[in-house]
């Protein structure tokens, strides 16, 4: 990164960036635990994919909070780093997904009779990676 890429820490920056941290830090939180990981019940292929989703959320959290940083690379970065919540919203689609195994359904926090489940944090981490664009846009980066 040359001189002019470096810049005082902004607020689209600094929101996104935190974005991209839960991205290297959820994964790893919420599988490397009895319901994936350590679950007896996973097969040895399902916990490959396990561990292969905790990898990629940490190596595409990475680059986008370098990215992220570079004058040049800073939508790049928002946009590496929505790839990661995206794909895991996507994954809802596919047939016989969801969520959470129900035996590990009490797991979920519930706040206001809502159970907040990972589609409601994929949806709140690329909202706020769009508004870091929309911010950082208003401010002509």
């Amino acid at each position: 990164m040359d001189m002019r890429d470096a810049e005082a820490p902004t607020g689209p920056c600094v929101l996104a960036s935190a974005v991209a941290l839960l991205t290297i830090v959820l994964p790893f939180l919420a599988d490397w635990n009895a319901t994936h990981l350590y679950n007896p019940a996973w097969s040895g292929h399902a916990k490959f994919h396990s561990a292969h989703t905790m990898a990629l959320g940490g190596a595409l959290g990475l680059l986008g909070l370098v990215w992220l940083w570079q004058r040049d690379r800073f939508t790049a970065g928002l946009a590496v780093l929505a790839i990661y919540w995206l794909t895991q919203a996507s994954a809802l689609a596919f047939p016989g997904t969801s969520v959470i195994d129900p035996e590990f359904a009490d797991r979920l926090p519930r706040i206001g009779g809502v159970t907040l489940n990972q589609a409601w944090g994929d949806a709140v981490f690329v909202g706020l990676l769009a508004l870091s664009l929309a911010w950082a846009r208003r401010r002509g980066r």
